[in-house]
């Protein structure tokens, strides 16, 4: 599929070139402080320098009439700075700047001749005396010694006070569903566009540092988490070679006995690779840094039913490259670029499919960032830049059919070759149906599979179905202003800008005719032909003709000021972020003269909906008092509109493209008598003036520094989730029996009227339903205990979260790109918010201790911990019964029959493990031995529980957390 981005991007390329104020920025801290004399007395005119081996060259600034500095726009690491006055004796400072954090450097000069006697080192803390945001840093000395994974998705289960999760696809609720978190991978945004998940997979060889946002923002950033949001700043060249290889193992025998005998992602061979390298390419100007990636999996099928299987594996290559310059020392610049490439073959088998049916991925993955600054004076600074995210991905079977489907009556299936024609279901005999077991029969002796010596049906084989060409991509650009002015009242002002376009292209088609089953004339004639079909091939109609991919995409602009105003013990925050967001589909024109407002136009981009800036205006307030010049109690107000939304696909009037099959139906010759077009959801139009989804935020909380060493914080948080859109039947508030306190009435009026003018379309609508709401209250107590050997945080939450509309509680495979916006939620009877939807929603995790840290002990070795406690997870059971006067319809999924939340799972306890020991070789040179050792006890508790009343399975666990397994690591470092 071709991507038609290279002018823009050209363009884009042009503006970084420009002089300093289109320079970008900023996966940056800064460092801040007061400069005194021995009496108290503020001291103006200090010359502060600091210099680090990740920045190139020295930053330089001058203390100003209050004694107050400022560096800002420092790449994340260790500084040492100097204080200069002259008459004064100089002083230094350790200090260690993290991602998005301002790190606080106080400094007293003595007079000339009078010896510094103490050097401290200034270390990030829980306590920040400027703004009342929570969030958490990790560095890279922590995440190395500490037991997590090789994914950036491993970090997550890092954050204090969010839930532990072992989802592939969706996220950890906090504070909102599992598709409301941000995921940015060294500046860049790399949630799923339209989804909101962590579907990329970027790796953590190269971070540098980790932060995370998860309440009282500021309008800074553009930060419009419904959850948390998650950032990390990549590892830089230095003004010294260095260089690591590294090699990771998992084999089968090193896990665990499995619980789930379904789940075979452990019961496999692990492998991963890494090299990296870093320099300098001009000294104190240009730095490099690079890196190479390859994991490696694979698994010995079982044998099934229809005997040996092939091997899966999965191989991903990834290359990242890093460039750090500093033409001058007030500009900084870095250019980055990852490019991932993954292949999968034969992935999981059924019981009962043959080795030809196996299916794989093609994944390529591409992240480019050109970002930097310009420190304009002592007081102000410019920032921007440029990110370009890629997907693209192909599903596809192992095999590829050399049949072609086409609608032609008349057309032959192959009756020689069933198993090459696409993917035939095995029929089975049927009791008493004599003259359709006659005709079966041939076909189970060929393509059954043996039980006790008989061919036996029910099968699958062929080839595997459908290719599914599926690319995302993600552009922004963000401009930003800093300024800081006054003296006594001091205002750090901050101005943004940020356009960003989140896309999908989606081409689907059928593997040679399709799916293959064999009614043999059993069923009712088809329709206006009198025959009865003896096959019947269902293909996607894209497969025939040339592939037309439909196109959707999600447009905003973001524009934000901020004032951190400081005034003696107080810190008050003040900012707005104004969004406005524009949702395209394709297959209809923009014509006012219409009744709808459109008309039809197949492959046509038209703009689906628009929220204003004046709908979208999120005030971010806060105060904080640090009563003592070093503890703090602070509150904050926080709004934000989550930008994820599925509608630009869900909702587009060429989502059939995708979804329209056709039924093609042969007679017991092979010869095609019908091709029946099989309509699948369709175009939907929105209900007048929506209030986009939103999220308010009440935060109130108490920071205390214990000691150089011990920090810890007690919060209180309140969310409040409002104003959900979903697709639901038009009449939905007429004919499913809703409440006294809803409106008996169509979302749409005239929608019947605006559908027969389009010509097409569908009967459900675009709405927001009535009293959809969550509500999340939390209380965290944070500690943490570090100095030069040893880290140590800790952390409890109480929480509840509860509401009638569960975005994580959709379907009955939830860990899964869902939409958001055109879920199961609402649709038809049953599925209503009325119906038992108001409880406990499935992210609740009422109690959560998590402790982690690492020592480093005195024969160079490092021991590192995580553990955590968590409640179960909340469900309910699911029936069509009680609906049975409202539908027909004999599906249970997402129609609860009891409140919601009204059982839980098995609360989890888990503790990982982490050892490493180093051997020095040299000067320069360590080899060094890590044993991982994951889920020690070996809790495979159960979760994701079978809701469905009728199934076989109710009430146990189709999930459970992963076995014990042992990792292994031998890394070279020079």
């Amino acid at each position: 599929m071709v991507h038609m981005r290279f002018s823009r991007l050209l363009l884009l390329l042009a503006l970084v070139a420009l002089p300093a104020t289109s320079l970008l920025a900023q996966q940056t801290g800064s460092i801040s402080g007061t400069v005194t004399a021995t009496d108290g007395s503020v001291l103006p005119g200090v010359t502060v320098e600091a210099r680090s081996d990740v920045l190139p060259g020295p930053r330089v600034t001058v203390t100003g009439g209050n004694g107050d500095y400022r560096l800002p726009a420092l790449p994340p690491g260790s500084y040492t700075v100097k204080f200069e006055l002259s008459g004064m004796q100089p002083v230094t400072r350790k200090v260690a700047v993290g991602l998005s954090q301002e790190t606080t450097a106080d400094a007293k000069l003595n007079l000339a001749g009078i010896e510094e006697s103490v050097t401290v080192t200034a270390e990030l803390t829980l306590v920040d005396k400027d703004k009342p945001t929570i969030s958490a840093n990790l560095s890279n000395d922590e995440i190395a010694g500490l037991p997590v994974g090789q994914e950036y998705r491993d970090l997550q289960k890092l954050i204090p006070g969010v839930q532990y999760s072992e989802d592939l696809v969706r996220g950890p609720s906090a504070g909102g569903s599992g598709q409301d978190n941000v995921y940015q991978f060294d500046g860049v945004n790399v949630t799923l566009p339209l989804f909101g998940t962590l579907s990329a997979e970027p790796s953590s060889q190269d971070i540098a540092q980790v932060t995370v946002i998860k309440g009282g923002a500021q309008a800074v950033d553009f930060n419009r988490a419904g959850g948390f949001l998650i950032d990390s700043v990549s590892k830089t060249g230095t003004s010294e070679f260095h260089g690591e290889l590294s090699f990771e193992m998992q084999s089968a025998g090193m896990t665990g006995e499995l619980t789930s005998t379904s789940d075979s992602r452990y019961d496999e061979d692990r492998s991963w690779l890494a090299a990296s390298l870093g320099g300098p390419v001009v000294k104190d100007k240009l730095y490099f840094y690079g890196s190479y990636y390859r994991p490696e999996r694979s698994r010995e099928n079982r044998a099934n039913n229809y005997g040996e299987l092939p091997d899966y594996e999965s191989v991903r290559n990834e290359g990242f490259g890093k460039l750090t310059f500093t033409p001058s020392q007030s500009v900084l610049l870095n250019a980055t670029y990852r490019y991932s490439k993954r292949e999968d073959t034969s992935s999981l088998f059924g019981a009962s499919s043959s080795s030809t049916t196996g299916t794989g991925e093609e994944s390529v993955q591409k992240i480019l960032t050109l970002e930097g600054s310009w420190v304009v004076s002592s007081r102000s600074y410019v920032t921007a830049n440029f990110t370009n995210y890629a997907l693209e991905s192909l599903g596809r079977p192992d095999f590829e059919s050399s049949a072609v489907p086409t609608s032609a009556i008349g057309s032959r299936l192959n009756l020689n070759s069933l198993d090459t024609e696409g993917r035939l279901t095995v029929p089975n005999p049927i009791s008493g149906a004599t003259d359709f077991n006659n005709f079966v029969a041939p076909i189970i002796n060929r393509y059954g599979f043996d039980r006790d010596g008989v061919k036996a049906g029910g099968g699958i084989v062929g080839y595997g179905g459908e290719f599914n060409d599926q690319d995302f991509f993600r552009d922004a650009l963000q401009l930003g202003y800093n300024i800081t002015v006054g003296s006594s009242l001091i205002h750090d002002l901050h101005f943004g800008f940020q356009w960003s376009e989140d896309s999908e292209e989606l081409v689907r088609s059928s593997n040679g005719w399709g799916l293959i089953s064999v009614p043999g004339g059993r069923l009712a004639p088809v329709a206006n032909t009198g025959q009865r079909a003896f096959y019947t091939a269902r293909y996607q109609q894209q497969t025939t003709g040339q592939a037309v991919p439909i196109i959707s995409s999600y447009r905003s602009f973001d524009l934000e000021f901020n004032d951190t105003i400081r005034w003696n013990k107080w810190a008050f925050n003040v900012g707005l972020l104004a969004s406005q967001d524009t949702l395209y589909g394709q297959g209809l024109r923009e014509d006012g003269s219409t009744l709808s407002g459109y008309v039809s136009a197949p492959g046509n981009k038209y703009e689906m909906y628009k929220i204003g800036f004046g709908k979208m205006l999120q005030p971010r307030l806060g105060i904080t008092y640090s009563y003592n010049d070093k503890d703090t109690v602070y509150a904050s107000y926080a709004r934000y509109n989550p930008a994820a939304s599925s509608l630009p696909r869900a909702a587009s009037w060429d989502r059939n493209l995708t979804g329209t099959f056709i039924d093609a139906h042969f007679d017991q010759n092979g010869v095609l008598f019908a091709a029946v077009p099989v309509g699948s959801s369709s175009g939907k139009l929105f209900q007048d003036d929506l209030t986009p989804r939103t999220t308010d935020e009440f935060l109130f909380g108490t920071s205390k520094q214990f000691n150089q060493n011990f920090s810890g914080r007690l919060y209180g948080r309140h969310r409040r989730g409002s104003h959900f859109w979903e697709d639901t039947n038009n009449n939905a508030r007429v004919a499913f029996n809703p409440p006294a306190d809803i409106p008996r009435e169509l979302y749409i009026a005239d929608l019947t009227a605006r559908l027969a003018q389009i010509g097409s379309g569908s009967s459900y609508v675009i709405a927001e339903l009535d009293g959809a709401y969550t509500r999340f209250n939390e209380v965290t107590l944070e500690a943490e205990w570090r100095n030069d050997k040893t880290v140590v945080r800790g952390s409890y939450t109480w929480s509840e979260y509860y509401g009638n509309f569960d975005q994580d509680n959709s379907t009955t495979g939830n860990d899964a790109n869902i939409f958001i916006g055109s879920s199961n939620i609402a649709d038809a009877a049953g599925r209503q918010l009325w119906d038992f939807k108001d409880g406990t929603l499935r992210g609740d995790r009422p109690h959560l201790f998590k402790l982690f840290g690492y020592r480093m002990l005195p024969w160079n070795g490092i021991v590192g911990l995580f553990t955590v406690f968590q409640s179960g997870q909340p469900w309910e059971t699911w029936s069509y019964e009680p609906y049975r006067a409202l539908t027909t319809s004999t599906s249970s999924t997402n129609r609860y029959a009891e409140p919601a939340g009204s059982r839980r799972s098995d609360s989890h306890f888990q503790v990982d493990l982490k050892y490493i020991q180093n051997f020095k070789i040299g000067g320069r040179a360590n080899f060094a031995l890590t044993a991982e050792l994951f889920n020690v006890f070996d809790n495979q508790t159960g979760y994701n529980i079978d809701p469905i009343f009728n199934s076989s399975q109710f009430g146990l666990p189709r999930s459970y957390y992963a076995p014990r397994r042992l990792q292994l690591t031998g890394a070279l470092t020079f």
